[in-house]
């Protein structure tokens, strides 16, 4: 099942996450706000990357506040896969 998420973080800079999960795949990530090098880094590096797979290389990273944007686009990953039943 395919799906466009749009997430609202909690405790980091960024403002608003989305991304696609195609066949179980992620794609298209993008971040309102926050580092724009480090967003767009993670972004580009789990391009493509199998859903859990992801969450599992970019959960627990820490910033401040106890998460991270990668931390929090783990969450809305987790968050859909639920959502879905996968």
């Amino acid at each position: 099942m395919d799906k466009h998420v749009t997430f609202s973080p909690q405790g980091v800079c960024a403002r608003e996450i989305s991304f696609d999960i195609v066949d179980n795949h992620i794609f298209n990530v993008k971040f309102t706000g926050g580092c724009a090098g480090n967003t767009q880094g993670v972004a580009i590096l789990i391009d493509g990357m199998e859903a859990r797979a992801a969450v599992k290389r970019i959960k627990g990273i820490n910033c401040h506040n106890g998460t991270s944007c990668p931390d929090q686009l783990a969450a809305a990953i987790e968050q859909c896969l639920s959502d879905m039943g996968a």
